[in-house]
């Protein structure tokens, strides 16, 4: 069973039982769920198996290391979801009614004015996005706080294409996914720098920033405690595994 996911509980030390999944390289090297630069190429954040042959995927239990796993076990083999950039939550589909007349088809749109528009007013929305329905392309923006029509009558008056504005009261907003960028992920940016820190990948979720990593030791988790852990989602790919 793996630990629960309460930071200190994914606190890994060394000599400690853990639990890592994915391909094993030539080498006996086990690759994260890190991106790759190129297709097929070789895997830059990853831990040594020693022992273990080349493989498509393979789920490891071992004792944790810093220089990779000792005493491995092979498992059943189950595909981890620990330390992987997750789907978009986002819909697939506007949360409007089409119009009258339907979505227009075409993908040819320019959101400059309404982008200029919601940044002059960043409390009110949060980052639009974009949702299609067959070839019309439809931009959704979400209105965060403030009279929800008042706001699509501003943004109709200057946006000529398919265009959805829906209330969402207490939503993620510019202003603040900006107060956010600008200082947990300025500092986990910093952190990412060092390629000891074994930091992969950061992405904004739900008002904090996700951090993917190798694994999460003492010194490291002490490092995102400075920081604050209550903007951060620490999401280590090697995890202890539990009683």
């Amino acid at each position: 069973m793996i630990a629960a996911a309460e930071p200190t509980g994914l606190i890994v030390r060394d000599g400690d039982l853990v639990e890592a999944s994915g391909p094993v390289e030539e080498g006996s090297t086990m690759c994260s769920p890190a991106p790759v630069p190129a297709i097929n190429g070789p895997c830059r954040h990853g831990i040594r198996v020693p022992g273990v042959e080349p493989t498509g995927g393979v789920t490891l239990h071992g004792r944790w290391r810093p220089d990779g796993l000792s005493d491995i076990r092979r498992m059943p083999y189950s595909p981890t979801s620990a330390g992987v950039l997750g789907d978009s939550d986002l819909p697939d589909v506007p949360p409007c009614p089409a119009p009258a007349g339907g979505w227009r088809d075409g993908e040819d749109w320019v959101d400059g004015r309404v982008d200029d528009y919601l940044h002059a007013h960043a409390d009110q929305f949060a980052q639009p996005f974009a949702t299609h329905v067959g070839n019309a392309r439809i931009l959704v923006v979400e209105v965060v706080s403030g009279d929800v029509d008042q706001a699509r009558a501003a943004l109709t008056a200057i946006y000529a294409d398919n265009l959805c504005v829906v209330a969402a009261p207490g939503g993620h907003s510019i202003a603040a996914e900006d107060k956010l960028q600008a200082t947990t992920g300025k500092a986990v940016g910093a952190l990412m720098d060092d390629p000891a820190s074994g930091i992969y990948l950061a992405s904004s979720e739900d008002g904090k920033m996700r951090v993917m990593m190798l694994q999460l030791t003492q010194p490291l988790y002490d490092k995102f405690a400075a920081i604050g852990l209550d903007h951060l989602i620490l999401d280590p790919w090697i995890r202890p595994v539990g009683p």
